[in-house]
C-alpha cells in the first residue's frame, strides 16, 4: 500500500515538474520574442509622421493628434525635410536589424535559389502554363537535391 502511494506520489510530482517545465519554455519563448521587438523599436521611427508627432508632443501632456496631423498637412516639403531624413536614416537601422535577426539560408533554400531559374525556364518551354511551369520545376529540382 505504502509502494502504491509513493508510485502514484511520484506520477503527480513528474506531471507537475512537465508542466513546470513547458511553462518555463513558454515564458523564455514570450522573452525572446519581446527582446526582439524591443530591439527593433530602438531603431526609432520609421515614418515622417509618427516623427513629427513624437517630437512636438508635450511631455507629460496626451498629443491631440488631430491638430498635429493638420499641422503636418500644412507643412512645406522643406519643413518636412529633416523628418524625412531621420525616418530614412531609422528605416534603414531598422532593416539592418531585421536582416540581423534573420537565420541564415539552409542547404536546400540555397540549393533551389541556385537551380529553381534555369529548371523553371526549361519547364516553360514545354509548357505555356506558369502554374504547371512551376509545379516541373520544383520537382525537377527537389529530384536534383535528394540526388545528391
Amino acid at each position: 500500500l505504502k509502494a502504491k502511494k509513493q508510485a502514484a506520489k511520484a506520477r503527480v510530482a513528474k506531471k507537475a515538474a512537465a508542466i513546470k517545465a513547458k511553462k518555463a519554455k513558454k515564458q523564455e519563448a514570450v522573452k525572446a520574442i519581446r527582446a526582439k521587438k524591443a530591439e527593433l523599436k530602438s531603431s526609432g521611427p520609421v515614418s515622417p509622421f509618427t516623427l513629427y508627432v513624437q517630437k512636438t508632443a508635450i511631455k507629460g501632456k496626451k498629443a491631440n493628434l488631430s491638430t498635429q496631423a493638420a499641422q503636418w498637412k500644412t507643412m512645406t516639403d522643406a519643413q518636412k525635410k529633416p523628418y524625412v531624413t531621420e525616418a530614412s536614416k531609422n528605416l534603414a537601422k531598422r532593416n539592418a536589424i531585421r536582416n540581423k535577426q534573420k537565420k541564415p539560408a539552409g542547404k536546400y533554400a540555397l540549393f533551389m535559389k541556385k537551380n529553381f531559374p534555369a529548371a523553371y525556364k526549361a519547364a516553360l518551354k514545354t509548357t505555356s502554363d506558369k502554374k504547371q511551369a512551376f509545379k516541373v520545376a520544383t520537382q525537377a529540382v527537389s529530384k536534383k537535391y535528394k540526388s545528391q
